[in-house]
């Protein structure tokens, strides 16, 4: 089960709306300060090969930890990732979020490890990564002022583009064909 288009847009909107509010206009993202201004504490951790990232709620108030073995790119990724669990998830409770392979998740469906619920949320939290660190508007801006893109090569094009943004090519890829950019 995938997410909505309707829900798609609601994450886009809460993404845009936070990258606005901390404002930002170029790329890349500080997603650590968009963190930081919603009172959510960002720290890197030891978690060995096993756990990419990992948001603890303790009455509301957010802790993310990320692998501090991980590529910047994909560091970024991880603490988008659980930004949105915590925009999007948190209830008022204590509880803590583990994320073991989202990027695989993200391209699965069938887990058996987590429950329906959980791969939606996933996929959610998936999708305000990429909102929030890829914004659709600053990518089209970017493609239309640079002249030069239509040089490229597809390959090409997503590796420069991924650069800018300082995401992974992957991710870049996904967020292009999500938008359509990429046929």
């Amino acid at each position: 089960m995938a997410i909505s288009f309707v829900r798609t847009r609601k994450i886009e909107e809460l993404a845009l709306g936070l990258i606005e509010s901390a404002g930002f206009k170029k790329t890349p993202i500080d997603i650590k300060k968009i963190a930081s201004s919603l009172g959510v504490s960002v720290m890197p951790y030891d978690f060995g090969n096993e756990m990419s990232g990992v948001l603890v709620l303790n009455n509301d108030v957010g802790t993310i930890g990320y692998n501090k073995d991980h590529s910047e790119q994909r560091s970024r990724f991880t603490i988008a990732h659980e930004l949105g669990h915590y925009i999007l998830h948190r209830k008022n409770h204590n509880d803590v979020f583990v994320d073991k392979d989202f990027i695989v998740m993200y391209r699965r469906r069938n887990d058996r490890n987590y429950t329906q619920i959980e791969l939606i949320q996933e996929q959610e939290a998936n999708a305000f990564a990429a909102a929030i660190l890829m914004p659709e508007h600053l990518i089209e801006c970017e493609v239309r002022n640079n002249n030069f893109y239509s040089e490229l090569s597809e390959l090409q094009l997503i590796d420069k583009l991924a650069k800018t943004f300082r995401v992974s090519s992957p991710a870049m890829t996904f967020r292009l064909h999500n938008l359509s950019i990429l046929s």
